[in-house]
């Protein structure tokens, strides 16, 4: 899988206007879609690194796919989803480079999976000894409480100790935190030296900052935007999202003490990584 890792938007611009491989990327999706113009969904074959095997990558017309001249243009980051360990595109990349930094530690690493009643956490505690998973219960239970089962976490407030953590994976979490900043503030506490943390967001590439949506003061939300929601696996209401990130979210987490911060493209028809531009967020804390 080839990473082009990016800290500054008219890098990240220049490398996607200008970049012949991404129009290559492009055009050869359009001419997936154009095959399955009249499917309502269809495999494409492929490998899928957390199986470690061969599969078939299901892709179909949820979560929001477009009508083009083309045909229909699906999701790439929610769909393709392997139809053994049912993880989509973004889920299952994550874990592939999780993979790869646990196999760089020189012991089994402590993980902080933020999500817990997923099929990502399965896969994460059948791959690894050291794993701890984690959902939001509501604001006035105390972080590390367990409710049925369910680890409690609230990101601005973990349990976990100084320098505890030694990979963070966090899927789609942070754009749901009231204050992202207390959250990443947080996040560099309970990791050790030498910890990582891989994150997604809905990221929006062309904007240099972030809108904030809504707030919530001592308990009363805010609208400052028209209400949007995300699917949670644990509540049929959805969750809330606070913050639509831009580029100052990298700056942000320099500026709490992430040494190295990246923006990390990918892409990779083998695995069943396409889309036009799909990222991830890594953040390392340096060893001093």
């Amino acid at each position: 899988m080839k990473i082009n890792k990016f800290t500054q938007q008219k890098d990240f611009h220049e490398f996607i206007n200008n970049n012949h491989i991404i129009q290559e990327h492009v055009q050869f999706e359009n001419d997936i879609c154009s095959r399955h113009a009249n499917d309502d969904d269809f495999l494409l074959e492929g490998y899928c690194k957390v199986c470690d095997k061969q599969t078939n990558f299901l892709v179909d017309r949820l979560f929001g796919s477009q009508i083009t001249e083309q045909g229909w243009i699906p999701n790439w980051r929610e769909r393709l989803e392997c139809q053994q360990c049912r993880l989509n595109n973004r889920q299952r990349a994550i874990l592939h480079v999780i993979k790869e930094a646990v196999e760089k530690k020189s012991t089994n690493p402590v993980i902080y999976a933020m999500e817990q009643v997923t099929p990502l956490f399965s896969c994460l505690k059948q791959q690894y000894e050291n794993v701890i998973g984690s959902e939001y219960l509501g604001e006035d239970i105390e972080s590390g409480s367990v409710v049925n089962n369910i680890r409690h976490e609230n990101i601005e407030q973990l349990s976990f100790a100084d320098q505890s953590i030694d990979i963070i994976v966090s899927n789609d979490v942070l754009e749901h935190v009231n204050s992202p900043e207390k959250a990443i503030a947080e996040i560099y506490r309970v990791l050790k030296p030498n910890g990582e943390i891989f994150m997604t967001v809905p990221f929006h590439a062309n904007e240099e900052k972030t809108v904030c949506r809504a707030t919530l003061n001592n308990g009363t939300i805010k609208h400052l935007l028209p209400p949007v929601y995300h699917g949670n696996p644990i509540s049929d209401e959805g969750s809330l999202v606070f913050n639509d990130f831009g580029w100052d979210l990298l700056e942000q987490m320099k500026m709490i003490g992430f040494q190295d911060v990246s923006l990390c493209n990918y892409w990779s028809d083998l695995y069943g990584y396409l889309g036009e531009i799909q990222y991830y967020f890594w953040a390392g804390k340096s060893n001093s």
